[in-house]
């Protein structure tokens, strides 16, 4: 019953074209609903779904300062993104587990399952908004039995922020004019943007595909391609999180 209210107040879900993945609808489905989170105490409980595919889904929430999400369960195997980090406290039933703790934006951690039934809930004490999504694996299992390899980029460092059995989650900036480097996308990736800015893309040489301007927290699912490159076009540092499935 909780569940329904609450979708009844979602009037829209904002959707961007993430290449053959893309999701045209205004109405959450069915098949995401068991892995999102229901913030029952904001005004847009279940946030958007910016990304959705058979393997993952990804959901922004913003949770404002002074405010508390409301009891809520987490299915597991989630690892969330700050686009805009805070001030988390957090408690369990009647029990404060951790007060006023900071998350800076690109924050990159995990969330093992919580059940309704243990009272979990977690609220922003500071005074802006939090903004972050939740990249949440629909299987929670390796996505291919072949022995996983670590993402490199020729000319970008990429610092790994988190790594188990499911996915590698790595961080990069890129400055202005700063190319990846030639190499072969994997597949089973996304990026997601904590500060967005110009990307263009180019495959076996050829000419460069310019992009419009990203804007943070956007998202896309990468597909494997041989011979690809990446850069920053703009005049604005990058800040990107890659995230590779295994």
């Amino acid at each position: 019953m909780k569940w329904t209210l609450a979708l009844n107040t979602v009037l829209m879900v904002l959707i961007a074209p993430f290449a053959s993945y893309a999701q045209d609808t205004n109405a959450i489905s069915e098949e995401d609903m068991p892995f999102l989170l229901n913030y029952s105490n904001l005004d847009n409980p279940f946030g958007r779904v910016i990304l959705s595919n058979e393997k993952v889904v990804l959901q922004r929430l913003v949770v404002p300062g002074r405010s508390w999400e409301g009891v809520h369960s987490h299915p597991g195997n989630q690892l969330f993104v700050h686009i805009k980090g805070g001030f988390w406290s957090g408690r369990m039933g009647e029990r404060l587990m951790y007060y006023n703790e900071l998350d800076p934006a690109g924050t990159i951690g995990w969330m093992d399952a919580i059940p309704f039934k243990d009272g979990h809930d977690s609220g922003n004490t500071g005074d802006e908004p939090i903004d972050l999504i939740y990249i949440t694996s629909k299987s929670g299992k390796p996505l291919t039995s072949e022995k996983e390899t670590l993402p490199v980029l020729p000319n970008l460092r990429l610092d790994i922020k988190y790594e188990n059995d499911l996915m590698i989650a790595q961080r990069t900036q890129i400055k202005p004019g700063e190319w990846s480097g030639v190499h072969n996308r994997p597949g089973n990736q996304l990026y997601v943007l904590v500060k967005g800015g110009t990307l263009s893309e180019r495959v076996g040489g050829g000419e460069a595909s310019v992009s419009s301007l990203n804007e943070d927290g956007e998202a896309q699912w990468l597909n494997a391609v041989e011979g690809y490159e990446f850069g920053n076009t703009g005049d604005t540092i990058i800040d990107l999180v890659l995230v590779t499935f295994k």
